[in-house]
Parts: structure tokens; sequence; C-alpha cells
């Protein structure tokens, strides 16, 4: 593909994911269904257990959408900044940030090395790609930050389940929620799902490798469904046999880099 058509594409992809979530930012939480308070219990482990790593307590949420995880970072961070391209969103979940601005993630209108965590739910999907994300993670993060990264589908689990995996998609029927919500054509809502057929785990682990940063990539099932929630807990499984990405990426302390 040459240059000039995956500039196109990327923008039509960003503005698709506005378009999309400009027109349904307040029913996002009812459609999407799957905020709840044991996902939010469990989230907050998770944090907790990051906000031990660091020396500082700021975090920045990347594609925040309704404020999911600044809202279950209370208390743990005293600074929570939510970025989304979508400013209906923002500005309808406005309580749950101690700011919130209308930002690109490929171009984040922060200094160098402002954050101790950066943070990323559910949201890689609906990029086209992640050098740019990376790069700006390895920007923005203090020595020794984190950034987090979690709810993504796995490639490697879509292509090994992929049958299960449309039998699921097809009784949930969250695209035509979306659809219908939104009063959007489904070009839209495909577009703003990019990666619906899953997350190259693999290419992000060589990404932030190559800026230097440790990474631990693991697999799990919670939050996907109450079902599942029960059948497998939060237990942790090998690439390809659950479809949740989670990724912990810590940037090298300073004297290392």
């Amino acid at each position: 593909m040459m240059e000039k058509d995956i500039t196109d594409l990327n923008t039509k992809i960003k503005e698709a994911n506005k378009k999309l979530y400009n027109a349904i930012a307040e029913e996002y939480e009812h459609i999407d269904g799957r905020r709840s308070d044991k996902l939010k219990i469990w989230l907050r482990r998770q944090l907790l257990h990051i906000r031990k790593q660091v020396s500082g307590n700021s975090l920045l949420d990347v594609g925040t959408g309704s404020g999911f995880v600044t809202e279950c970072a209370k208390d743990i961070f005293e600074l929570r900044i939510g970025t989304d391209l979508s400013f209906n969103i923002i500005s309808n979940y406005r309580n749950r940030f101690s700011y919130a601005i209308v930002s690109d993630a490929d171009n984040l209108c922060f200094k160098d090395n402002s954050f101790d965590v950066i943070t990323c739910f559910s949201v890689l999907h609906h990029l086209y790609s992640f050098d740019s994300l990376v790069n700006e993670v390895d920007r923005l993060l203090k020595p020794g930050g984190i950034f987090y990264s979690d709810h993504d589908i796995d490639v490697y689990f879509k292509r090994r389940f992929s049958i299960p995996m449309y039998l699921y998609r097809k009784v949930c029927n969250i695209s035509s929620k979306y659809i219908k919500a939104g009063r959007i054509a489904r070009e839209i809502y495909d577009l703003s799902e990019y990666h619906k057929d899953g997350v190259d785990s693999s290419m992000l682990i060589r990404l932030f490798e190559s800026k230097g940063f440790s990474v631990d990539m693991k697999f799990h099932w919670y939050g996907l469904h109450t079902i599942t929630d029960c059948m497998f807990a939060d237990r942790l499984f090998s690439q390809g046999y659950a479809p949740l990405i989670q990724l912990i990426a810590v940037k090298p302390p300073k004297d290392k880099i």
C-alpha cells in the first residue's frame, strides 16, 4: 500500500471512531454492557499492583472513552488524565477524570517524560497501527514508567478459535446495537473496529522491545462474559488459548537509557 493510501486509511479510521463515539456518547456504557462492578474491582486490582511499581502517581489513559480506567484509578493515582478523539463522550463522562482532553493517540499533546503510567483499555483494535502510539508512550513515560494495555482480542486466539468467536459475536450482536444507536453506516462501524479480527500481540512485544522496554504479556478471559468469568475466573493462559491480551511494558530506568 502506498504511503498516501496508508495516511488516507488512517485518517478514515480516526474519523469513523470520532463519528461513532460522538453519536453514541450518552448510551455507550449501556450498549457495551460489559463495564460491570466485578470488572471494576478486577481492574482496580491491576492498577493497584502497577501503582506499587512506580514512584509517582500520574496516569494518562489513552482512548479513555467513558473514563472506565480513570474512574477505577480514583484514590490510586492522584492525577488521572483521559484523552479521546470524541468530544461528546469525554463531555458526557467528565466527572470521571481529573482532566480530559480531545487528542489523537498518534500525537498526544503533553511534554516529554510527563507520566508515571499510561493505559489503554480495549483501545488498540480501534487503531490502524501501533508504531505511533508506542513512540508516544516512549516519549511521555518517565524513566521506569509503565504502559498497561488490556482487553483487546489476540489475533492468534481468533485464528485458532474462529468459529466459536464468530458464534459468540453473532449471539451478542454488539455491532448491530452500535449501528442502530449511532444511526451510522456499517462501513463506519467496521472502520472503527479496524482490528476486529484481533491484535498481533507478538508485534506489540517487538515494538516495545525495540524501544528498550521490558515486556510482560499475558492472556486471560476475565470480563469477556459472565459465563467465562465463572469458568475461568482470572486464570492466565498460553498465547492462543485465551482471547484477551494483557500487556505491561516498563520503560528502562534513567541509568539504563
